[in-house]
Formats: structure tokens, sequence, C-alpha cells
């Protein structure tokens, strides 16, 4: 980690590799995959978690030929998807440095893309058929089944993944469910600063009135409970993928957590006057006794 004014964000451009991929036999795709990602084949828990995202996660499946699979490729790739992400992510990062000097980020970021499966319903259709993680400093990594929506929005959500990888140096306190809420807060509101207002958002659109007061009582009121993600991910991410990993639901609608985090990050910016990208380094207590929900020990 480091705080000056340099971060090298390194964009996999894998579309060529991918398609290479494709055009394998279907008993070799796994080890090309590997070797594309850069992982050895002994590394058991690597190759774990990518047979694991391309057999039963929502990467495309590298068990089956499947006709949709080129075409769709070709889509991100018409799309500049990899331009985007460069683009955008490049602009985030000279936005961040200029309202925030000093704040401490990772050297390197590796940004991969990879082709989504188009036979998952909750993916394609309640998570519009992308996504991305980058709670981890130093990677970002997304999934996308190309469709009208998400095609000009790849870039976009590349910046909101940025936003962890910014956020997570600059926090001294464990993570907890609280501290995810105000991740995912902070990243939408961020994204928005950069990429305008109707860049993200639509995961979460349909969760607002009574069903958003109902959520944050619901998210905000379990703060202080649980340990670890199998615990929180139904306040963030809601019932439909706590049902998938086997979690018990709580009532909270799909990508719930992520609305009730951007409520509490709007009413502190607008309670403070800062940006998004000022408050990415404020501590979640700070925050939360700032929005007047209580802080507890």
């Amino acid at each position: 980690m480091t705080t000056d004014d340099q971060m090298e964000i390194d964009v996999h451009d894998d579309a060529a590799a991918l398609a290479r991929v494709l055009s394998l036999p279907v008993s070799a795709r796994i080890e090309a995959l590997a070797e594309m990602n850069g992982i050895s084949a002994f590394d058991t828990n690597a190759m774990t978690r990518l047979r694991h995202t391309h057999e039963n996660g929502d990467g495309f499946r590298v068990n089956v030929d499947d006709p949709r699979y080129g075409p769709a490729l070709q889509r991100l790739v018409d799309a500049d998807a990899w331009g985007q992400l460069r683009r955008e992510l490049a602009r985030a990062w000279e936005y961040q440095r200029s309202v925030l000097p000093g704040i401490r980020h990772p050297d390197r970021i590796h940004v991969t893309l990879t082709l989504g499966n188009p036979d998952d319903p909750v993916f394609t259709e309640r998570t519009l058929g992308y996504y991305g993680m980058g709670a981890m400093p130093g990677t970002i990594w997304l999934v996308a089944w190309p469709n009208e929506y998400n095609l000009s929005r790849i870039g976009a959500c590349g910046v909101h993944e940025l936003a962890h990888n910014l956020r997570t140096p600059n926090i001294d306190t464990g993570f907890n469910l609280a501290e995810w809420v105000i991740h995912e807060g902070l990243a939408e509101v961020f994204t928005v600063e950069v990429c305008g207002t109707d860049s993200t958002g639509a995961w979460y659109s349909d969760v607002k009135g009574p069903e958003l007061d109902s959520a944050f009582e619901k998210v905000t009121g379990a703060f202080d409970t649980g340990s670890g993600f199998a615990e929180w991910t139904p306040y963030v991410l809601g019932d439909l993928v706590a049902e998938r990993i086997g979690a018990r639901p709580v009532g909270v609608p799909h990508m719930g957590g992520y609305a009730v985090g951007r409520r509490i990050a709007e009413r502190y910016l607008e309670a403070t006057g800062l940006r998004a990208a000022q408050a990415m380094v404020r501590p979640v207590s700070e925050i939360l006794e700032v929005v007047g929900i209580p802080v507890r020990p």
C-alpha cells in the first residue's frame, strides 16, 4: 500500500483469450482458463474457486458447448467493455486523488472481466447480468452476460469495485455488517459522482418507499449481530441470495442492503457537505452517528 498519487490499473483484455478457450474441447477449457488467469494446476484453492465460478457460480459453463457464448463475447467486444473499464477506472482514480490526496491505496490493481452464465434467472434478471467483486485490494473481478442495460455500464461497475479497493486500506476497525453496508452505499454514490446518475442503482431500484423503510429497520437493527458473511449476506444481498447459499432469509428484498447503504451514505454526505470520495476514509462509527443510527459498542 502507498499514499502517493500513482496507481497502476491493469485491465486484462482477455477477449481473445476467452475466444480461444471457447474454441477448445470442453475437456480442455478449465485448464486453459487457469492458464489465462495465471493459476497453477497445483494451487488447489485457486483451482477450486475457478471451478466453482464456472461450474456452479455465475461464470460461463466450461463443461458445455453453448452456441450463445461466442456471440455474447463478441457483444462485449463490440461494446468495448475492456476499454470502458480502462477509461472509467482511470477517470475515477484521477477524481479520487484530486479530491482526497494522500489516500492509502494499492500500488497496482489487476482487473479481469469474464463471461457470465445465461441460464440463471437470479443473475440475468434480478442482478441484471453483471456485477463485480473488489473488496480485496489489488484485484477487481467482474462477470457479465451482455444485455441492453449492462453493456454501457461495465465501466461504471468497475468504478463501484474501485471504491472498495480504496476504502478497505483506510479503515482500522474490523469488517462487520455495518461496514459492509457502508462500503456498498459509498461505492454506489462514488460511482454516481464519477459516472453520472444513471450509471448504477438498477439492482435495487424497486427497493423504495415503505419497502426501503422496512429494509432500513431490519438491516440497521442487525448491525451488531452475526460474525461472518454467511450471517450478513441476507441483510446485504437479500433473501434470494440467502436461500441460494443455505442461509436463513430475513425478509430483505434483493440487494436491499445496497439501497440501505446508499440511503445512509447520502444522508451522511448531505449532513457533512462531503463527497463520497472524501468520505471514503471516514470511520463507520462517525457515519452512523451523524445519520442518527445508534453506535453499539
